[in-house]
């Protein structure tokens, strides 16, 4: 049996260390910025204040896909060192990235016949896949089998839930996460909608509500009544330059007991390129 190799890209927005501790092969997905083209590193250097200060300011900024010769690359360095492939990707729905690997395959399976590649969508992004893609390298160090890391991650990838709020719909709105028409409404009611996953990795309005207080209260209520044990749950507070509403959060979430991590996070400039500054989000795995 061949050893195996962890893969993932940087819209899971895995948390740095994670990466470092394990040495992670982690794809980086690109962002543009007033016409200048970056990947995003998982905040090695990245600059999120600055890069959110620029957003509320007006400045221009789009999400893409790489090449399918960068994927291609990619895989093929791990491939090269005789290790088997699992790669654990963001929705398909929200970016024609995952489709591009799966093409990618095909060739490198040709190239490496004795290899194993692997890919999963895991129809989420961002910290509920991040939280899929923990999972997975814990397992992998407690000792447990490709297959098995398989069998757990398509068994349990819908129960990494989040949910967030934005101050503005016209982000999702530019990068053809939601209609127009839903924006335009949630514009004009001055509303906080609160946007979650559905099961087809779509982004979706899940509820409508008037007030940041309110937004802390709902974001609170969808912890306690989804979350398992807390004792053995991660739960990640992300935040787009809100750091105040996030330590709100965390200190309430807090008096719900000791959690296995409970930490904020910055989110990345690839998902805030799509939800503008302002984001506040709960994510963790819901009870089975």
């Amino acid at each position: 049996m061949n050893d195996f190799v962890i893969m993932t890209d940087t819209d899971s927005e895995i948390p740095l260390w994670l990466k470092k501790e394990n040495d992670l092969p982690v794809f980086e997905m690109p962002y543009t910025l007033n016409g200048v083209e970056r990947n995003y590193d998982l905040g090695e250097n990245t600059d999120f204040e600055a890069f959110f200060n620029q957003l509320a300011a007006g400045a221009d900024v789009s999400t893409s896909t790489r090449s399918p010769y960068d994927v291609e690359q990619f895989f093929r360095a791990e491939l090269e060192k005789g290790l088997d492939i699992l790669y654990l990707g963001f929705s398909s729905q929200l970016s024609a990235h995952f489709s591009i690997c799966e093409g990618t395959k095909e060739t490198l399976q040709k190239d490496f016949p004795d290899r194993r590649i692997v890919m999963i969508d895991t129809m989420r992004i961002s910290m509920p896949m991040g939280l899929i893609v923990i999972k997975a390298v814990e397992m992998k160090n407690e000792g447990k089998s490709m297959d098995e890391i398989i069998d757990w991650v398509q068994l349990n990838k819908l129960r990494a839930q989040g949910w967030f709020s934005v101050d503005d719909l016209m982000y999702l709105k530019r990068g053809g996460r939601i209609s127009g028409t839903a924006a335009a409404i949630g514009t004009l009611m001055e509303v906080k909608p609160i946007l979650t996953l559905d099961d087809l990795g779509r982004i979706v309005v899940q509820e409508k509500i008037k007030g940041r207080k309110k937004v802390i209260k709902f974001l609170e209520s969808m912890v306690e009544q989804n979350i398992g044990d807390p004792k053995t749950s991660d739960v990640c507070i992300l935040h787009a330059n809100n750091p105040e509403m996030a330590q709100t959060l965390k200190e309430n979430l807090s008096a719900f007991g000791a959690f296995k991590r409970l930490w904020i996070q910055d989110v990345g400039p690839v998902i805030g390129a799509h939800t503008g500054p302002g984001l506040l989000a709960v994510t963790f795995f819901k009870k089975a």
